[in-house]
């Protein structure tokens, strides 16, 4: 009967134990480097999210949410930083307490950014319609640069023959839109597109969204602005059918002409997607949607683009490239011929592949296209590196975004005392939801920063749970193992000690950065002495060109701890160096070199006292999935 007794309650325990321990969620800390955050990160991981506090402007403290791979590719990669991760064991209900709750804050956080940017992009538009716009803040209106000139590309000279035969698809377009719609569906709708800007007025955002911020997030606004982008948008999608319009020289490209040509299969199914970016088209002509003119515009330039590919025999795209991604000059890259070889090589890759799961497949969807369409763009961006042109690394979007500036006309019939009046009014309410935004997530350095609001966010979590009469500091022990206050933990590394002495740990480990991957892939061929020689400082390294964007420095300090004081006094000097050239050098380069030395004597100071700081950092790296 003992015996009996003893097992029931061992199976007891087992179940007990199993149904509270049944879940995990990761701590990260990120070592210090110089750029954002350069005195180390924290980050907390639920599952397929890593929520992470970042500084923004205007001294605001924001949760943001990525996906693991994304994160680690810009912190282990790009920013060359190793990541400590700690795996915490909880009960499945602590860890959907958890989940839930810096879910919920980060939805919320959003609602209220968003809010803003909304208040902001209509006091431009009011400025805009004053004659009076910032200067680096003016509104475009999206899309429209696929048919119209941009003042923001380099222009070039049409190819009149491809551009007569574009401006007949254009026409073929029109005539089945008006057997569809009825011959007089494009004037009436552009007539009541006219009236309805005409008749547009500013938002009452007052009355709308009153102050002071609820607990409740605000409804997402459809404010003024946003209504006169919608319908100038499709007024010029209509204007575009109307007047035969082909797509500007910029807005496409051909791919690889002598070396990618259209296989039998590939016209057939690019006959199958022009038929059904006809069919879309029709159908969002009138779909009652507020942005029916920006989607009928993608799908016009996208229709034009594959019948161009089926006339041409060639792959033709349109540019996906964001009108503010950043040019990289051959000077950045011209130097490193290798890294730009397998960037290439691996784009191409990728284009390959999809290229042949999409031949695969019956017909091309318009979603698979769009995939397709972005991954020639990477691919024939890069291409450019090898002519020695510049190039854009970064900037691809899902559809393409090409726009004009807002025209003078039409626009809403609205005085000029109106709208100042409107603009004084909402410069105040502007100036009174960044006051409540700054008392809900100004910034501290010291008691409001990247590691505190998350040690903040589980102790609200927790006790949102619980009755009042529980202490934060018995619930997290209860839950978690022991209690991590935030108030102490302020720094990220001491954070993530205290997170190892508190916290149930189920497992840590560290996780590499990019150039401690490689070094250890060169270790293995042997002559490891060698190797940590010649990787030992930025003038004979192969794994690390200088980065413009990282202040100068002579050591690499996180592979060598005993030499990291000297090395350090080394890279000190170096940044005091650069700092009185920046003095010189200032009439001619804006006090660049000053700054950057400067930075680098801060960056490299800690490492006296044996606190790596200088890592270096790679600003062009293939994208990997992270294991």
């Amino acid at each position: 009967m003992k015996i009996i007794n003893t097992f029931t309650i061992f199976m007891l325990w087992c179940f007990v134990s199993a149904t509270t321990s049944a879940a995990t969620f990761n701590y990260l800390y990120i070592e210090a480097n110089e750029g954002n955050s350069s005195g180390g990160h924290s980050a907390i991981q639920f599952g397929e999210y890593i929520y992470h506090y970042q500084y923004i402007d205007p001294g605001l403290i924001r949760l943001f949410r990525q996906n693991p791979n994304d994160f680690h590719f810009s912190y282990r990669y790009l920013q060359n930083r190793p990541i400590h991760l700690s795996e915490i064991d909880v009960s499945e209900a602590t860890f959907n307490t958890l989940n839930d709750y810096f879910q919920w804050q980060f939805l919320d956080q959003e609602q209220h950014y968003k809010h803003l940017e909304a208040v902001n992009k209509e006091y431009q538009l009011i400025q805009q319609l004053l004659d009076k716009p910032e200067t680096d803040s003016t509104l475009r209106l999206k899309g429209a640069g696929l048919f119209y000139p941009s003042s923001q590309t380099k222009s070039r000279t049409p190819d009149a023959d491809l551009a007569t035969r574009q401006s007949g698809m254009t026409i073929e377009l029109r005539n089945k839109i008006e057997q569809h719609h009825g011959r007089d569906f494009l004037t009436h709708t552009r007539r009541a597109l006219e009236a309805e800007i005409n008749a547009l007025k500013p938002l009452d955002w007052s009355a709308a969204y009153p102050l002071p911020i609820e607990s409740q997030r605000p409804a997402p606004p459809y404010s003024f602005a946003d209504h006169y982008n919608d319908a100038l948008t499709g007024l010029f999608a209509i204007k575009v059918l109307q007047e035969a319009k082909s797509l500007q020289p910029d807005a496409f490209f051909m791919l690889d002409p002598q070396t990618q040509p259209l296989t039998d299969t590939e016209k057939k199914q690019l006959v199958v997607l022009r038929q059904q970016l006809e069919a879309t088209l029709l159908r969002s002509l009138n779909s009652g949607r507020p942005d029916w003119g920006y989607a009928a515009i993608i799908n016009m330039a996208r229709y034009i683009a594959v019948d161009t590919s089926l006339q041409q025999g060639q792959w033709v795209f349109l540019d996906g490239f964001s009108e503010t991604a950043q040019w990289i000059e051959p000077a950045e890259f011209i130097n490193d011929p290798q890294h730009m070889e397998q960037l290439i090589s691996e784009a191409k890759l990728s284009l390959d592949n999809l290229q042949s799961t999409l031949v695969q497949s019956d017909a091309y969807s318009e979603s698979e296209y769009s995939e397709l369409e972005f991954a020639a763009n990477r691919y024939a961006e890069l291409v450019k590196g090898q002519h020695l042109m510049p190039l854009r690394f970064y900037g691809q979007k899902a559809l393409p975004s090409l726009g004009i500036d807002l025209p003078k006309d039409p626009k809403p019939d609205l005085s000029e005392q109106q709208l100042k009046a409107a603009l004084v009014e909402l410069d105040t309410y502007r100036k009174q939801w960044m006051g409540q935004l700054k008392q809900r997530y100004q910034y501290d350095l010291i008691t409001r920063n990247c590691v505190t609001e998350i040690f903040r966010s589980i102790d609200n979590a927790l006790l949102q749970k619980a009755p009042q009469t529980e202490s934060i500091k018995a619930l997290s022990k209860q839950h978690l193992g022991g209690y991590v206050k935030a108030s102490y933990n302020f720094i990220p590394f001491v954070s993530y000690q205290s997170v190892l002495d508190q916290y149930r740990i189920n497992r840590s480990e560290t996780m590499p950065s990019y150039r401690q991957q490689e070094m250890t892939k060169r270790y293995q061929n042997g002559q490891q002495l060698l190797i940590r020689l010649q990787e030992s400082n930025i003038l004979s390294s192969t794994l690390y060109r200088y980065n413009p964007e990282d202040a100068l420095f002579i050591f690499f300090t996180d592979d060598n701890t005993p030499l990291r004081p000297l090395f350090g006094a080394i890279n000190t000097t170096t940044g005091i160096g650069q700092s009185l050239l920046g003095l010189l050098s200032w009439p001619f380069d804006s006090g660049k070199n000053l700054k950057s030395g400067a930075t680098g004597v801060l960056m490299s100071l800690p490492e006296l006292v044996f606190f790596n700081m200088r890592k270096g950092s790679y600003n062009y790296l293939p994208y990997k999935k992270m294991q």
